[in-house]
Parts: structure tokens; sequence; C-alpha cells
């Protein structure tokens, strides 16, 4: 049993290294194309009730537009990450909102949590390559330490932004606000 986790961790670190070079990768442009955030969302939110198994409490809470363009794949990777996190740090009986809405003209997409938390300290390097909080606390729950940096490039590469707020006890945010550029259909783009 013990063997069959550590292939499962290995290839789950593999599989995030790999998505990480090719986000960081110049010579990998953005595929965008028009996509239905409102089902993305759908689909989402699905996966986390799976992920959740029933011991949390998941909304998801859709206003404004639902079109934009970027890439599907990534997008999906990117808020996938977003979701599995909370659920990961969200004790049993938690709540959990996904939430799509504009703020400013911005489209946002956020993830509300009612969580462990976050010490203001560690924030501002949540994001880099393998850091953890706790070590002891992301091994039991699987993380590779991967997934902010990978939300991070996703975020890049559609010229948005991750936000953070967080405290301890109560819970923590993690929203991606994209450009309101982005609600606007180029004619080069087909929707998906």
């Amino acid at each position: 049993r013990l063997m069959a986790e550590q292939t499962k961790r290995m290839e789950n670190l593999v599989a995030d290294l790999l998505v990480l070079s090719r986000l960081e990768n110049n010579q990998n442009p953005l595929r965008e194309e028009m996509v239905d955030i409102g089902v993305l969302l759908n689909e989402v939110y699905q996966g986390g009730l799976l992920l959740s198994g029933g011991k949390h409490v998941l909304h998801l809470e859709v206003e404004g537009s639902t079109k934009m363009s970027g890439n599907r794949e990534e997008l999906r990777s990117a808020f996938d990450n977003l979701l599995g996190n909370a659920i990961r740090y969200t004790p049993e009986s938690g709540s959990i909102t996904l939430r799509w809405f504009e703020r400013g003209g911005q489209p946002v997409y956020s993830v509300q949590d009612s969580g462990i938390g976050i010490p203001a300290i560690h924030i501002p390097r949540l994001t880099e390559r393998f850091y953890r909080v706790d070590r002891s606390r992301s091994r039991e729950t699987g993380g590779t330490g991967l997934g902010l940096a990978i939300v991070k490039h996703i975020a890049m590469r559609h010229q948005a932004r991750l936000e953070i707020s967080s405290e301890e006890g109560k819970g923590s945010t993690f929203s991606l606000v994209f450009p309101s550029r982005r609600l606007d259909m180029p004619s080069d783009i087909t929707p998906a």
C-alpha cells in the first residue's frame, strides 16, 4: 500500500512538472478560443463534489458574462487546482464557494473556503515551486507543491493576476482577476 501511494505521488509530481515546463516554454504560445465559463465551472464544480466525497458543502455562483477568450484546458487546470486546494485544506463539513462575477468590468473566478487559513507571512511565497506552509499537512493531503505555481503561470499567460486573502482559522479566498478585454470576442477566435 505504501509503495502504491509513493508511486502515485511520483506520477502526480512528474505530471505537474511537465505541465509547468510546458507553461513556461516561450515556444508554446497560448491557443485561445471562446470559452463558455458557465459550462466549464459546472464541470469544475461536479469534479469538486467527487473530490470532496460529500465531506464539504460546495456552492457555485455564476453572475455576469460567461463567455471569455482563453485556453479552456489551462483555465480548467487553474480552476481545478484552486478548488482542489480548498477541499484539501478545509475540514469536514466546512463550506466552499466557487464564484464567477465581474468586478469593475473585470471577470473574476474566486474560491472561498472556511478552511484552516494561511498565516500572512506565508502568502507572498505560496506560488513558489514546492513551497509548503506545513510540510506534514501537505503530505497527508497528497499535494505536489506545484499547484499554485501552475495557477500563477496560467494566470500570467491570460494576463490575469492571482489575489490571495486569508486569515488563520477562518479560511481563504483565492481569486483570478482577468482583464476586461478577455470578455470581448475577437473575430479570429472560434467558440468552443
